[in-house]
């Protein structure tokens, strides 16, 4: 469904309040068919234009959201009292329709009833006064209990659009950054472990460049076709973020543990995983690669993953030296696991982060299956 248009409503709601004023037309023309002197003709066009500019007014700051000007409402009333004398019944009639709303933008509850029941007394006696029969005032007091209502009903329907457009700019708001959010952890899952990679061949290819420089050319030309492939990965991932493939990332990990002479083993799943449930796991051996290969000293890491009817797990683990930097603490507080956490608890499933009792660094993430994940 669209989004509504509120500005357009205020608009309209404006120019709505602007017709409203074509109702004095009607006791200026009374008063010019009846032969006026010249006094009471400017007296009676200048209160008008004072009248209708202060409509205008609190029209105005009305349909805008804000509170309305004292001085309008005050002005608006002085006016129209000035009237009463000059343009007979047919400006009682009228005026109290300007009345009510200008005093429903101002006041609630027990304070505009009370403004409505003087305003009632005042249109009456003010007839009265100037010798209208009951036939012609026993309807006013009706029909501005009829209009308090319908504008108090149109004043809070204005509030409660004006807070549904205010909740929708925030949700969109939300949103935004929820997305923006989500774009900087998977370009951080992303890139963090090929950068990683990249650091690593290019401080094999510094300490091979003077004892053996042929290899430390292939170790450039293999860092040169990394770099390529993450700019490939960046582009698919602003193009449409970009899942990876487990077999891809249990590749990606084997290489770069070897260029750091880490010994990696996989212990594959005896089952089929779904794509939704892979693709969290290949998030998971990403991460927990690229914190191997920062964090840890080991010889040897193993991942081993299985599958049963309801979940799938992967644990990583390696036995780097007790000595080895705190993994656990940078876990906790680096944005590549939080956002790998993030994932999985979106989907329902655990991570947990740490270092075992003999050292080494542990990775285990068990998430079901379907459509869940």
């Amino acid at each position: 469904m669209a989004p509504r248009d509120f500005g357009r409503g205020r608009r309209a709601a404006r120019v709505g309040g602007l017709v409203w004023l074509l109702l004095l037309v009607w006791p200026l023309w009374a008063l010019l068919e009846s032969g006026p002197g010249a006094w009471r003709v400017v007296w009676a066009f200048g209160a008008v234009a004072v009248f209708a500019a202060c409509w205008v007014a609190v029209m105005w700051q009305m349909f805008s959201g804000k509170r309305t000007l004292p001085w309008a409402v005050a002005g608006l009333l002085a006016a129209a009292l000035s009237l009463f004398p000059v343009l007979g019944p047919p400006w009682v009639y009228v005026s109290f329709v300007f009345v009510v709303s200008a005093l429903a933008t101002s006041m609630e509850g027990v304070a505009f009833a009370v403004a409505m029941a003087v305003t009632a007394g005042v249109a009456v006696v003010a007839l009265l006064v100037q010798g209208v029969s009951f036939g012609g005032i026993w309807w006013v007091p009706v029909a501005i209990a009829a209009e308090a209502a319908a504008v108090d009903s149109m004043k809070r329907m204005g509030m409660l659009l004006a807070r549904l457009d205010a909740a929708r700019a925030e949700v969109a708001q939300l949103a935004v950054e929820n997305e923006r959010l989500r774009f900087a952890r998977d370009l951080h899952d992303i890139l963090g472990h090929t950068l990683t990679s990249i650091i690593i061949r290019s401080q094999l290819a510094a300490r091979l460049a003077r004892t053996d420089p042929d290899r430390a050319a292939r170790e450039m030309t293999d860092m040169e076709q990394v770099a390529r492939q993450a700019l490939d990965e960046v582009r698919h991932t602003v193009a449409g973020y970009r899942a990876p493939a487990l077999s891809e990332e249990l590749d990606k990990a084997a290489r770069g543990l070897r260029m750091a002479g880490i010994e990696l083993k996989v212990s594959p799943a005896d089952g089929p995983i779904p794509a939704a449930t892979e693709t969290l796991l290949a998030w998971a051996v990403r991460e927990a690669a690229t914190n191997v290969l920062r964090h840890s000293r080991a010889r040897h890491c193993w991942i081993d993953l299985r599958v049963d009817q309801a979940t799938a797990s992967l644990e990583v683990r390696d036995d780097g030296s007790p000595d080895a930097p705190a993994v656990p603490e940078a876990a906790h507080t680096g944005n590549g696991l939080t956002g790998l956490a993030e994932r999985v608890a979106e989907a329902g499933g655990r991570l947990e982060v740490g270092r075992p009792a003999g050292g080494g660094y542990r990775l285990y993430a068990r998430v079901p299956l379907g459509d869940a994940a």
